[in-house]
């Protein structure tokens, strides 16, 4: 068995998970700010120890939305762990990450994820769930006008009622960097059916 890892940095909350070559699990937050980019490598380092890094099979980061700077280094700093190791990487959606773990305690059917962009404009994503194991995007990750975003929520609420939730996103999300690292190998599982995997040249991180 070969241990995963999964990064989220798109907030001032540094969140790294990881489950190692015995199926053990751990995960830690850092409130690092804007010193996320000089401490980043030196926590890495200490957290998989005492695994190196050629006991990673893929490694996962959450690629926004985002702060632009926070999410570039985690996203920049995970392809070119993969790009090194020619391991798969995934991106996985910051509000995704987010409807997952709504998913796994209200059992919605449908989850509404909205982040604060600016004072007229959120970043909002609409998933499905499927089976209880996995999330399907019913309208892409993108960013609203607040009056926009606002109609689409009520108007999934109104067709769905109870098994529909809304989840807002906090200023600090280090603490989903689990669901990430869970989205991302349903991903692997699925990419191992087809012999076909994720490349660190096709990850696109999204900006705030």
């Amino acid at each position: 068995m070969k241990a995963t890892l999964a990064l989220h940095t798109t907030s001032p909350e540094l969140g790294i998970s990881l489950v190692d070559n015995q199926g053990k699990k751990k995960s830690q937050t850092w409130n690092l700010g804007r010193d996320l980019g000089r401490q980043l490598h030196l926590i890495l380092a200490d957290f998989i120890t005492p695994l190196t890094w050629q006991d990673f099979k893929f490694i996962a980061v959450a690629k926004g939305p985002g702060s632009f700077t926070s999410t570039r280094i985690g996203v920049v700093t995970a392809k070119t762990i993969a790009q090194q190791l020619n391991i798969p990487v995934y991106g996985v959606s910051t509000l995704k990450s987010l409807a997952w773990q709504e998913a796994q305690i209200k059992k919605s059917e449908i989850v509404l994820v909205q982040m604060r962009a600016n004072n007229d404009e959120v970043f909002g994503g609409i998933y499905k769930v499927k089976n209880n194991l996995n999330l399907c995007s019913v309208v892409d990750d993108k960013l609203y006008k607040n009056a926009e975003w606002e109609t689409m929520v009520k108007d999934y609420q109104k067709q769905y009622n109870k098994s529909c939730s809304l989840v807002v996103g906090e200023q600090n999300l280090g603490q989903n960097s689990d669901n990430v690292l869970s989205l991302a190998n349903i991903e692997y599982e699925q990419e191992m059916l087809n012999g076909v995997f994720s490349s660190w040249e096709t990850l696109i991180p999204f900006y705030q």
